[in-house]
């Protein structure tokens, strides 16, 4: 089973976006939407990156990232907090 990380921070899931990291799953609960990838020792070591102000990424692909993820958080969906709205491909437990 691999680990799973969430995050409900948009900018930091666009960036672990535009840094190549694969958005696997996305849930809503009400007006918050969590981002899951796969959690692994690269993801960490972004993250690290991205709070220690050690972060690169091409400014437009970063760009692109921010609009899908602002595409799946205001999508027309049932909001329900018992639905859960996949992307790409379906979440491996």
């Amino acid at each position: 089973m691999k680990n799973k990380y969430q995050s409900q921070d948009f900018y930091l899931s666009s960036f672990l976006i535009a840094s190549g990291i694969k958005l696997n799953k996305y849930f809503k609960t009400g007006r918050i939407t969590t981002f899951l990838f796969n959690d692994t020792k690269e993801i960490q070591d972004l993250i690290s990156d991205y709070y220690t102000n050690n972060a690169l990424v091409n400014p437009v692909t970063y760009g692109q990232a921010q609009k899908n993820l602002k595409s799946i958080i205001h999508s027309n969906t049932n909001l329900n907090s018992n639905h859960t709205h996949t992307h790409a491909s379906q979440w491996n437990s």
